[in-house]
């Protein structure tokens, strides 16, 4: 019994990180194959370098502001939405791979509403037309997550072996 739960911790750990890892590689490469989202993408991160290097402010805090926004982004799209669905996957028993990719890629889509409201914003419930491509893009990457995780973890496949 402790041997099949430590067996099933192993296997979900690396599960996970392996999925994690995945949706952090998918995540910019699909960016970059959207005209829209690489378009805008690439404005945000030059106005973010050039803020960097404005000879009145220090570089340094200007490359680690924008380095903890892209680690923030892969947190949130990535490895929050996946953790979720894996820990209530793994307490409910779900087996079927419609529930890892569904709920990793919902949460993953749902993540910058859900930042929005927890900090109170007004218009939390509003989007843009481009905030629902990046959405897209987040459901897209949450769900590849969530399918590399059931691939790997498969609950249930590892519980018929005694």
């Amino acid at each position: 019994m402790i041997a099949n739960l430590l067996r099933r911790t192993v296997v979900m750990s690396f599960g996970f990180i392996v999925a994690a890892s995945a949706g952090a590689l998918f995540l910019p490469l699909a960016a970059l194959f959207d005209p829209i989202v690489r378009e805008v993408g690439f404005d945000t991160a030059a106005s973010g370098l050039f803020a960097a290097l404005d000879d009145e402010g220090d570089p340094t805090a200007g490359f680690a502001a924008l380095g903890f926004v892209f680690w923030s982004i892969l947190i949130a799209v990535c490895a929050l939405p996946l953790a979720v669905a894996a820990l209530i996957g793994e307490i409910a028993g779900a087996r079927k791979w419609v529930w890892y990719v569904g709920v990793s890629g919902f949460l993953a889509a749902a993540s910058p509403w859900i930042a929005r409201a927890t900090r109170g914003l007004a218009q939390a419930h509003r989007a843009s037309p481009l905030e629902l491509r990046i959405a897209a893009l987040f459901f897209l990457t949450g769900a590849v997550t969530g399918w590399i995780y059931w691939l790997i973890a498969r609950p249930g496949r590892h519980e018929a072996r005694g």
